[in-house]
């Protein structure tokens, strides 16, 4: 598979030249990931995946219209009256691509999920902006070739909230993600992120390497940026 980095960074106000855009990714030029902005689309992929109706994700929630795409839109929820923003809780196939919804916990206002995704033996993970995944769905995450994960904050713990009933809402930190996801791949790569971050990447990028394991490769995504796995 090959992975283009559309956009970045979370709902920030900070900006670098490497570090303009809001989240999406480009699958083989076929499976867009997130639709931060509105341009994203002009790369016509097959289907989008969308992980939850946040702004930085879904570009349209702002809009006062209601949207038709020209390709089909999977999603955790619906949104207003859209005919093709598709609903999608089960493993489907599109385009030879296997994908499966991988429900997150995220916010209390809005769904969330990230999406496997499988071809030729290739296993990818996409999550979206995460506080952790429930543990009935942890059997899907067994041998990922790449995690492709959040960094909204560094510090371990992140900002995870509780709402009066319960819940926890937020994101966690880049620890906990190398913590959990390291039983599951040997490759993440970061995106979506924070100021911290954004202010100084090369400071960014020494403070997410002073977290490696010697068997995690961790990367460092950025508008623009590829890889192969």
């Amino acid at each position: 598979m090959r992975i283009k980095i559309l956009g970045a960074i979370g709902q920030i106000e900070v900006t670098h030249p490497e570090y303009r855009k809001h989240s999406g990714i480009l699958i083989d030029d076929q499976i867009l990931c997130d639709m931060g902005e509105k341009e994203y689309l002009s790369y016509a992929p097959s289907c989008v995946l969308l992980t939850h109706l946040h702004p930085d994700h879904a570009y349209f929630i702002n809009e006062k219209t209601t949207l038709n795409f020209p390709m089909p839109v999977f999603s955790p929820e619906p949104w207003r009256e859209s005919k093709n923003i598709h609903v999608v809780s089960a493993t489907f196939i599109q385009n030879g691509y296997k994908i499966t919804p991988i429900p997150t916990v995220h916010s209390i206002k809005v769904k969330s999920q990230g999406y496997l995704i499988e071809k030729k033996n290739k296993r990818l993970l996409y999550t979206g902006d995460m506080v952790s995944i429930p543990e009935p769905y942890h059997h899907y995450l067994a041998g990922l070739d790449v995690v492709i994960t959040e960094a909204s904050h560094l510090r371990r713990g992140g900002i995870v909230r509780k709402s009066a009933d319960g819940r926890l809402f937020g994101h966690t930190g880049v620890p906990n993600l190398i913590d959990f996801f390291g039983k599951y791949t040997n490759h993440l790569i970061f995106m979506h992120f924070g100021a911290w971050f954004v202010k100084d990447p090369s400071a960014g990028k020494m403070k997410i390497n002073a977290l490696n394991h010697d068997s995690i490769i961790l990367d460092v995504a950025a508008d623009g940026k590829e890889f192969i796995i």
